[in-house]
């Protein structure tokens, strides 16, 4: 109504209005509430407004003389007209009405329901005009400013009206009164008719559900038993009729193919080319035709960059009955023959536009083409690009209603086929979703990992190995997924997530206002709306009896929903909403249905927390501003208490001993307040201070079988409160004393506590952290360590405990609700940081050597799987070890450094501090003995202390607080300290010799750095976002020759520096960042030739092939993938991105002798110093040659937009994200937090 006021009020002489729509959705209605203000109407038009209505029973001749003659009688109020020929009164009128309308330039003209052009040619009085048409094209050349209903009533109006009817209140409606609404779609016509047969029934109404339920039923079916809809449909289908039959014959048939689609779909241009045919253009404007007659509508989707049409349901239901079903199970087959036509037969690449992969079933279905479906629906290519397009939830519902289709009506083979492959996509759900997410899914390469034999496992191995061009990789796992959460992706982020009664039912909140309950058997989501879209759900809290939950949004509101058991909507077809990832509604109301019973909110404060009662009687929350309310389930406030001090912020809110005791926390002074319940309100009782002031602090409530216990969990440790409390004689109750016990902690400084929960028996704290990994504690157990750890980087957590015996945790990750099973019984102790390294063979050659930490705190030595050594018990944590040659050596956190011999399986005490060693080198020199390595740790910040064979052990004073050290030949070497001062050192013996020093700069700080396999480049990383080249070169007027060091180059970057690695040829450079990213740079031309974009978490490792095999190949390790690059195809890319980096400095490079090009390979300082440095001196890369080179570049990216990526694979849960590769780099080992050894290997290489 606003919007027709504004517009009414802009219109000027000679202008038009359209009120433009079908007929029944309150065009008329509108115009006249809106003029029904007196006020409005005198102020804008002086009190003329002249209304003509049209009718379709004459013809149009007839028609427009009636009218004007009847308009000619309102302005002149003539009772008799003057006989005369007919043409001649026609013009006449019109003249005359043309000089009335020009003398009366405000008065306003309504041509109402207006059906042919003629009628806007006749009536054109260059006054003010307000056209009501289903037609937009009779005005064209008019220009006019057109209102365009499409959603009729609100839900408010309409509850309004049948509260009216029903002579109650809105508040006593019942929820199918919201459900009516919502069928009806705001229609006022079809509502008008019900509000009237309401009222015929309105005291059984009042007191009764049952004759709602019927009504509604009736609705959803179309039932025209019913009388509303018998008598509705007599009304509309005349109207739709002759809608339709305005078009031409051609575009008639067009229209009537659109009976095939299902009611509120959105069909994009893309679909209809299809369908009709047509050019897209073409299409697009053949639809801006229907729409222009109220035949179909259309909005833009920013997320598809397209036009969407919709048909109302009405319409469509209208259609189909002007066909016979033979029929349209032709219209369907015709389409499944275009479909095939536009494939080429192959149905993986139908068009991405939103509908095809997420109603091909429903079509073919529908055209009864039954035989098609294994063949669609088990083929490996079909299934990526079905989940790829319309999401893994879409692709397993049609799995659930197609299974007699796709198994051949159950034929034993197809069976085996079937279960194979949807227990494969359940089981890899998570990795599936997360790769969709990243957009680098690749089925058949997951597929290769699936850990049990049969039709995946070998379909997806035969796939492999016909795409030779394709780089694909097999993962050997020495044992089971211990943490694999079975996930389900949401067509919505979600922010918070709630276990309702039903384990299978759980309720999350995105950041749009919106709660949704997920049915994770049947696979069907239900919209709960009424909170804003413009805020994000915080919280959500079932009630005890779970007849109905709360939430909480950002703008602190809380509403009260109730949950429905209705069976029957098991069995509704999927809403659109969740089959099309980016459907938006048409005919669907900008203000969104509210599904709330009950709001609650305080003025002018924000509610940061909520709870039920025990007897869910009342809710209280807590408020920014130190306000505590009580109200009951029907909003009536109970208590209210406005905590004392200035500056409280209430963050958190709980009851204990059965809602006798409230108790809130006020984070900004970090003081626990408590209440004590008396017959009418609360009474202050008593506070306490845990020593929490200024701490964030993330999760607060009562433990669960526990009496008088509270569990507060901030960013860094988790903290149970235990009150004691007593009743004096007059039975008054008074809180005496309180114990803290830190029950858990975040295991580094920079990682934090992001969400929390406790399970149902109050028997495990459940914590989430900033570095993507799940903590289960025992709650009981005192403070130590974690009794189970899952990754996943979650943003909530719920918990819901099984009569079987076990908890199901719950997290959501982005658009994913993941579900870990935790047995009570038998809950397994893990390690979290898993310390390994590994000697890895190249290929065909022996086996593996891998040393790893074990649960007993003992260090094992694997080869081929089988143990051939192993430690005795560790006195104290092991913190660093390293595999060099046959022995390894360890550091503990008590400072010692021992030297295990896996032959003799002897350990030796090698060195001792007085406390952890960070950093710890292993370097074979030049030496008269054998065994000629030494091991250089961090004694202090100013000295090395360097251990060699024959137990001696010396200091290099002054090196400064070294952070690498980098072996350049047998006798120098360089470090790099944390404030960028590097240093070449000639070892002679025990003696250090300073030969060349540089500083990178003022004020800096180095974070890492790495040194070219041919010993001519030196790369140092700083923290300021600086990377900076250097030249290290013979100086060869000296005697012996010095090696000197010159900057050649360096450069700024905006993100953080996380690892570095120039490849062997030294002709490019890898850079990694915090964010990802990786930079490529061109050493010799010193500037950025690609970054590739891949990794969303820090990129933690870099290693190049060996550069003989003529490619360069990069591997790239972050916390969750390992990702292999061509980096000739990203420069090929014509798509290839520009660095936002600064101008490079470039120092030239004086003259001087070329390094030897025969030393080792040195290991990249991307992982720990710890690694074995598996491109040594007796594992070189001579043997890697001419099939290795075809191999590698027989390799193509598959897909465009990541032209360079080659393959992607996701890591096993691990916490240091390192590899260790093979010389020729065709085998890769890493260890997850579970010990669990995984190996990578090349497909197809040999």
């Amino acid at each position: 109504m606003n919007q027709l006021k504004e517009q009414l009020t802009k219109l000027q002489p000679n202008g038009y209005i359209l009120l433009h729509g079908m007929k029944g959705f309150g065009r008329s209605c509108l115009a006249a509430s809106t003029l029904n203000d007196v006020d409005f109407v005198r102020k804008e038009f002086n009190n003329e407004v002249y209304w003509i209505k049209f009718g379709y029973k004459r013809s149009i001749e007839e028609e427009t003389l009636i009218q004007l003659i009847r308009l000619y009688h309102l302005v002149k109020n003539l009772e008799i007209l003057p006989l005369s020929p007919q043409s001649e009164i026609k013009g006449s009128l019109i003249h005359f009405l043309k000089d009335y309308f020009n003398k009366h330039p405000n008065a306003l003209l309504i041509l109402d329901d207006v059906w042919d052009r003629s009628i806007i040619e006749a009536f054109d009085f260059e006054c003010k005009t307000l056209v009501i048409s289903t037609n937009r094209e009779y005005l064209w050349g008019k220009r006019p400013s057109v209102i365009r209903l499409n959603d009729g009533f609100t839900e408010a109006e309409t509850l309004g009206l049948f509260a009216k009817v029903l002579d109650t209140e809105v508040e006593s409606l019942p929820q199918e009164a919201k459900q009516i609404h919502a069928e009806c779609k705001g229609m006022p016509l079809l509502i008008s008719m019900f509000s009237a047969q309401f009222e015929e029934f309105k005291h059984d109404m009042r007191i009764s559900s049952k004759r709602w339920r019927y009504y509604l039923e009736s609705l959803k079916k179309h039932d025209k038993k019913t009388r509303v809809i018998k008598d509705f449909w007599d009304i509309q289908k005349g109207i739709f009729d002759t809608c339709i039959q305005q078009l031409s014959v051609e575009m008639r048939n067009l229209y009537e193919e659109l009976v095939i689609f299902r009611e509120d779909v959105n069909i994009t241009p893309e679909t209809l080319k299809i369908l009709w045919e047509e050019n897209p253009y073409r299409v697009e404007e053949m639809m801006l035709d229907l729409c222009h007659k109220s035949l179909a509508a259309k909005e833009w989707n920013d997320k598809l960059n397209s036009y969407i049409y919709g048909v109302h349901d009405l319409l469509l239901c209208h259609l189909r009955e002007k066909f016979s079903p033979d029929d349209i199970i032709e219209k369907h087959k015709s389409l499944i023959k275009k479909y095939h036509e536009y494939s080429n037969g192959d149905f993986s690449k139908l068009p991405g536009d939103n509908y095809s992969y997420s109603y091909i079933g429903y079509h073919l279905e529908q055209a009864r083409m039954y035989d098609e479906f294994p063949r669609i629906y088990l083929d490996f290519d079909f299934i990526e690009s079905a989940i790829i397009y319309s999401g893994l939830n879409n692709l397993l519902i049609d799995f659930n209603i197609y299974k007699k289709y796709i198994t051949k009506d159950h034929d034993s083979v197809y069976e085996l086929r079937f279960h194979d492959l949807e227990k494969f996509l359940e089981e890899q759900s998570s990795i599936i979703a997360e790769h969709r997410r990243k957009r680098c899914l690749d089925i058949v390469q997951i597929a290769m990992n699936h850990p049990y034999q049969g039709y995946v496992k070998d379909t997806a191995m035969k796939l492999a190995e016909e795409r030779s061009n394709c780089l694909y990789i097999l993962h050997d796992k020495k044992s089971q997924n211990m943490d694999m959460p079975m996930s389900e992706e949401m067509s919505t982020e979600v922010v918070t997530t709630c276990f309702t009664h039903d384990p299978d039912q759980i309720l999350f909140g995105n950041k749009v206002g919106e709660i949704y309950s997920w049915d994770s058997v049947n696979k069907r989501q239900t919209l709960f709306s009424g909170h804003s879209k413009m805020s994000c759900i915080k919280k959500i809290v079932v009630s005890s009896d779970g007849d109905c939950f709360l939430s909480l949004d950002d703008q602190g509101i809380v509403r009260l929903f109730k949950l429905s058991d209705d069976e029957d909507e098991q069995d509704k077809c999927i809403p659109p909403k969740q089959k099309q990832d980016f459907w938006q509604g048409i005919y669907t109301s900008e203000i969104p249905h509210d599904h709330s019973s009950m709001k609650f909110s305080v003025p002018e404060q924000i509610i940061l927390d909520m709870v039920f009662a025990y007897d869910n009687s009342r809710v209280v929350a807590c408020t920014d501003k130190g306000m505590i309310v009580v109200w009951d389930r029907f909003g009536n406030m109970k208590w209210q208490c406005h905590y004392p001090n200035g500056n409280s912020y209430l963050k958190y809110v709980a009851f204990t001993t059965e809602s006798n005791l409230l108790h809130v926390m006020d984070e900004v002074n970090g003081v626990l307040i408590s209440y004590n319940r008396t017959d009418k309100d609360y009474k202050y009782l008593s506070q306490y201070n845990p020593n929490l002031e200024g701490k964030k602090i993330i999760f607060f409530r009562n433990a669960p079988e526990q009496t008088n216990s509270l569990l507060i969990v901030t960013e860094k440790k988790a903290v149970y409160v235990k009150f004691f409390v007593s009743t004096n004689s007059l039975m008054h109750l008074s809180m005496h004393s309180y114990k803290k016990q830190v029950r858990a902690t975040v295991e580094d400084e920079k990682t934090v506590f992001v969400c929390a929960s406790l399970t149902n028996d109050g028997q495990y704290i459940v914590l989430a952290d900033s570095s993507g990994f799940i903590n289960v504690w025992d709650a009981e157990g005192g403070f130590q360590s974690a009794v189970v750890t899952y990754k996943s980087r979650v943003s909530s957590l719920d918990t819901y405990w099984m009569k079987e015996g076990y908890h199901i945790i719950c997290g959501s990750q982005n658009r994913l609700l993941h579900k870990w099973k935790l047995p009570v019984e038998g809950t397994c102790l893990t390690t979290k940081k898993p310390l390994f390294d590994a000697k890895v063979q190249k290929f065909g050659s022996e086996p593996d050597v891998i040393v790893t930490e074990t649960l007993s705190n003992t260090i094992v030595v694997l080869n081929n799987d089988v143990k051939v050594a192993e430690t005795e018990p560790i006195n104290g944590k092991i913190n660093n070890l390293i595999l060099h040659e046959g022995t390894i050596i360890y550091v503990t956190d008590k400072g010692m450094v021992n030297i295990f011999d896996i032959k003799s399986k002897q350990s030796t005490p090698a060195l001792q501090f007085s406390s952890s060693v960070e950093l710890i080198k292993i370097l074979d020199l030049k030496s008269d003995v054998d065994n000629n390595y030494v091991i250089i740790c961090r004694e202090s910040k100013e000295n090395l202390r360097v251990w060699k064979t024959g137990k001696i052990s010396y200091l290099v004073l002054n090196a400064g607080y070294v952070i690498s050290i980098h072996k350049i030949d047998e006798e120098n070497l360089v470090t790099v300290t944390k404030n960028g001062v590097i240093t070449v050192w000639r070892v002679d013996g025990t003696n250090w010799i300073p030969i060349d020093q540089v500083k990178i700069g003022n004020s800096i700080t180095s974070s890492s750095s790495c040194l070219s396999y041919q010993k001519n480049y030196l790369i140092v990383l700083n923290e300021n976002g600086c990377v900076v080249v250097y030249k290290l070169y013979n100086q060869t007027i000296t005697f012996p020759p010095n090696i000197k060091v010159t900057e050649y180059c360096r450069k700024i970057y905006s993100h953080k520096l996380r690892c570095c690695e120039i490849s062997q040829n030294e002709k490019y450079l890898a850079i990694g960042f915090e964010n990802g990213h990786i930079s490529i740079i061109d050493v010799s031309m010193t500037s950025e030739i690609c970054q590739l974009h891949f990794h969303t978490d820090p990129v933690t490792q870099l290693n190049w092939a060996p550069s003989s095999i003529e490619v360069p190949i990069l591997l790239s390790v972050s916390s969750d993938e390992i990702v292999w690059w061509n980096i000739i195809l990203a420069m090929n890319s014509s798509k290839k991105k520009k660095s936002g980096m600064n101008r490079s400095i470039s120092t030239p490079f004086p003259n001087g002798d070329k390094m030897d090009d025969s030393l080792c390979m040195s290991t990249s300082q991307s992982v720990d110093s710890g690694m074995y440095e598996m491109q040594s001196e007796n594992s070189g890369t001579s043997n890697v040659g001419y099939d290795s080179t075809k191999f590698w570049k027989s390799k193509k990216g598959k897909d465009p937009k990541h032209p360079a990526l080659l393959a992607v694979v996701e890591l096993s849960s691990n916490f240091f994200a390192k590899v260790c590769v093979s010389a020729d780099f065709t085998r890769f080992v890493t260890v997850d937090i579970y010990g669990s050894i995984s190996t990578f290997t090349l497909c197809g290489y040999n």
